[in-house]
């Protein structure tokens, strides 16, 4: 296959996206006319890259809602959890590999390789793109890693400019160290100034139109999240790499205009696959969001369908027993635990009865009254049922950098108040929410518009609950219960930080589940099945030899497809 046809076949998937700021007619005219595809720029490239980091529909569907959700407690599906859910490895595609190979490593990759047939004196206005690329392609690489352990890395995606196409892998200890220092290297040369002015990537950048200013910030931020990995591995390393970082030029995101938050209208995530309708909110989460009054609860979930008004109706109908007291409270969630959720001391919550009402256009016809509370579906979706708000998938938020200083801190890793951290964290993750669910137009059970914008006074009512003011004899606990329910969100690094630290658990301030399945307490899943690949396979024995070094280590489990086993950083 010719080279312009590799890319244009690459390209294509960009069609049918709808990203506001986006010149999309033009651009999708380069992507489908193969005689026109020479034409495509770097910059498109860098933009077509950013697309495919969060256009795949299936790693919501399988890996976040039906995987990583369920495992950290974040969802349930409608009538609870089965039995199963811990063991089926099948709900875990690790979609992010196939992105990686090469619909983000790979564009990014050739973006670069476009700007070296630039002429000289046009590479040199280039060379802040070509760094803010690396930064994006070192942060998307430590995140296949995450759950993958080794990677190919530093042999792939150069087979069309010359490069093997038997890439060996890099070792995930060897490419921490890789990606970290190339992450310092674009900080250094982006924080220099140039001889010739660059050429911005402009609305081709749709986080930040090409600030470099901010790029600095992203670098940092993603350093200091990748060097908190190394806790359990190499914690002398971590607070060497965190003192550097802390002290890197240009800073760290500090505050909400700086967070790396990929924002897109609402035909980008449109229901179907990218749809959380139907999903439980989880009963152990709502009850502490619920006791502690946090404004978000009203934002991440749905009430039930027991307003007041259906609530008389169902009584008038002899639906409920007339000595049936209102309950006020409307947020109910499904426990986590198989065993608890079909126990007969739940199933009255599952029992939904049948009323009578009169919709809008002056017609009698039945409504479920359902007492369980549903995950906000725009919130993940916001063009779900016709919603015309916007979507946001964020990677690294102010609120992430400040739970982060807030529990180094804690661990006397850093100098830094953790308490003061810790407030701006939960300070700044219920505003990020807040303007999340705004811009998503979230909506009631009805589908009417439900978004109440949420009230200082609110915030400062939550932050005085006993299980929410700072106590620094609980501090760690605390910072970590409320890194997690920011990371409602970013399914991944509430599974990075449950491995990383073992909490929130059952005994923690936010208290979770044992998840107990036919008696059996479950252990739960830490890394990506690996494929075994077929000797066929044109690199099977650089995967082959990967797999071997990595189960030399015991905590890696049993073989590639333990989903129990752990990665080189996930140290027991």
């Amino acid at each position: 296959m010719k080279t312009t046809n590799k890319i244009a076949l690459m390209l294509t998937v960009l069609i049918g996206f709808s990203i506001s700021s986006c010149k999309k007619d033009q651009f999708v005219e380069l992507n489908t006319n193969p005689q026109i595809i020479d034409l495509i720029t770097p910059q498109q490239q860098f933009m077509n890259s950013i697309l495919n980091m969060h256009g795949d529909r299936f790693e919501y569907y399988y890996d976040n809602f039906r995987a990583i959700m369920p495992w950290m407690q974040m969802v349930t599906p409608l009538n609870g959890n089965s039995v199963t859910f811990i063991s089926d490895a099948a709900n875990f595609r690790n979609v992010r590999y196939n992105n990686f190979y090469p619909k983000v490593g790979g564009n990014l990759t050739d973006m670069e390789q476009l700007i070296k047939k630039l002429p000289a004196e046009e590479q040199a206005k280039r060379i802040y793109q070509v760094e803010i690329a690396r930064i994006v392609k070192a942060y998307y690489a430590f995140y296949v890693s995450d759950v993958t352990g080794s990677l190919a890395y530093t042999e792939a995606f150069m087979l069309r400019y010359g490069g093997t196409e038997t890439p060996k892998y890099n070792t995930q200890e060897s490419l921490f160290e890789i990606l970290d220092t190339q992450l310092k290297n674009s900080v250094t040369i982006l924080s220099t100034s140039q001889p010739v002015a660059q050429t911005s990537l402009a609305e081709n950048d749709l986080f930040y139109q090409g600030a470099v200013a901010n790029w600095i910030k992203v670098a940092n931020s993603a350093r200091l999240r990748m060097a908190m990995r190394l806790m359990k591995r190499d914690p002398a390393k971590m607070k060497t790499k965190v003192l550097e970082i802390l002290a890197a030029p240009g800073g760290l995101i500090n505050s909400a205009a700086d967070g790396w938050v990929f924002r897109a209208n609402a035909t980008y995530a449109d229901g179907g696959d990218w749809s959380a309708g139907g999903l439980r909110a989880p009963k152990q989460v709502v009850d502490f969001m619920y006791t502690n009054s946090d404004p978000r609860i009203r934002l991440f979930y749905q009430e039930n369908s027991f307003t007041r008004a259906n609530f008389d109706l169902a009584k008038a109908q002899n639906k409920i027993a007339a000595s049936s007291v209102f309950d006020t409270r409307r947020f109910y969630g499904v426990p986590s635990s198989p065993d608890a959720s079909s126990s007969p001391a739940f199933a009255n919550f599952f029992n939904n009865i049948s009323i009578s009402v009169v919709n809008a256009t002056n017609q009698t016809v039945n409504q479920t009254m359902d007492s369980l509370s549903f995950i906000q579906p725009r919130l993940f979706a916001a063009g779900e049922n016709g919603g015309k708000g916007m979507n946001a998938f964020p990677i690294i938020t102010y609120a992430d950098v400040c739970f982060m200083r807030a529990e180094l801190a804690a661990r006397n890793v850093t100098t830094e108040s953790a308490e003061d951290w810790y407030n701006k964290g939960v300070t700044a993750s219920i505003s990020f929410y807040d303007d999340l669910a705004n811009k998503a137009q979230i909506v009631d059970r009805t589908g009417a518009l439900s978004y109440v914008a949420v009230s200082p006074a609110e915030i400062s009512n939550y932050m005085a609950k006993a299980d929410i003011k700072y106590d620094a004899s609980k501090g760690l606990d605390q910072i970590i219960g409320q890194a997690y329910l920011n990371f409602f969100k970013q399914p991944n690094e509430a599974w990075a930080i449950y491995k990383r630290t073992g909490m929130p658990n059952s005994t923690t301030v936010l208290k979770l589940e044992k998840i107990m399945a036919s008696g059996t307490e479950q252990v739960i899943p830490r890394r990506a099945s690996l494929p075994f690949p077929a000797p066929t396979n044109l690199n099977y024995q650089n995967i082959v030899d990967a797999y071997k070094l990595m189960q030399a280590d015991p905590d890696f489990g049993q073989g590639p497809s333990d989903i129990t086993g752990r990665v080189w950083w996930d140290k027991k």
